[in-house]
């Protein structure tokens, strides 16, 4: 029983000791939690500024040392203008004529291209890339074609400043709901030297020649065979039928009538 004394006195002297080393550390605290142990700093983070916002972020969450996510504008894109002929300056056609059969159900169409009026930039060019009919039933295809004078196809032609006496030629593929008077204009790419001279050239009036309109140029298979028929008829003339007297019938070779 005399042990015990000392024994107390001197746990009490180390709880003691653990409660003033805790004390005695003000910038750090300590808890225990279920044998889990957090540790808390009251000092603010070397990564954030005093606002709170982490070093190299501005407020509006953007980072000025990355580049814009959009991408910085095209330059090359204000010297270029993409649409109708007519719309965007460039150059004049017209439609030379009826359009040739090349074989049934296959024609041939040629078309004049100059490009006059105020004179144009040095430097600016056209591309005709598309052929666009306003009905249905015609299938528009490149190449060189006729006997017009056409010696290249309107289609993937490049026609340059002033350039005229231009003949270029389409090929043309009916399909069953074809119909006369079907119309054919032009899409392409106008590029310029400068924006400014784009401007100014689509900005100018042009003036098409002849509207390029396609008729059926196969004579309808209805047309010729009365022709046909009319021809054979004057080739071969038919015997003289005998006359019938309406009282006493067909009349007889030298019988006479009462």
């Amino acid at each position: 029983m005399a042990l015990s004394g000392p024994r107390v006195g001197l746990a009490g002297i180390l709880c003691l000791g653990v409660i003033l080393a805790i004390t005695g550390c003000g910038t750090t605290a300590t808890t225990q939690d279920a044998g889990r142990v957090t540790t808390e700093s009251p000092s603010a983070s070397p990564d954030q500024t005093k606002d709170g916002t982490p070093d190299g972020e501005a407020e509006g969450g953007d980072d000025p040392g990355q580049p814009d996510s959009d991408g910085g504008e095209d330059p090359a894109q204000d010297r270029v203008r993409t649409g109708p002929v007519a719309q965007y300056g460039g150059p004049a056609y017209g439609d030379q004529g009826t359009a040739e059969v090349l074989e049934a159900g296959l024609w041939c169409k040629t078309i004049a291209v100059f490009w006059g009026g105020d004179p144009v930039p040095e430097g600016v060019s056209f591309t005709f890339e598309e052929a666009v009919t306003d009905r249905p039933g015609l299938q528009v295809d490149g190449g060189v074609c006729g006997t017009r004078g056409a010696d290249r196809s309107c289609l993937g032609m490049v026609v340059k400043a002033n350039e005229s006496g231009i003949f270029c030629s389409l090929v043309l593929r009916p399909a069953a709901d074809f119909q006369d008077g079907t119309a054919i204009t032009f899409r392409g790419t106008l590029e310029c030297p400068t924006a400014e001279i784009c401007d100014l050239v689509a900005a100018r009036e042009v003036e098409p020649g002849p509207p390029i309109i396609v008729d059926d140029p196969e004579p309808p298979v209805e047309e010729e065979q009365p022709q046909q028929q009319q021809q054979q008829e004057e080739e071969q003339p038919g015997e003289e039928q005998p006359t019938e007297s309406p009282d006493t019938g067909p009349s007889q070779p030298g019988e006479e009538s009462g």
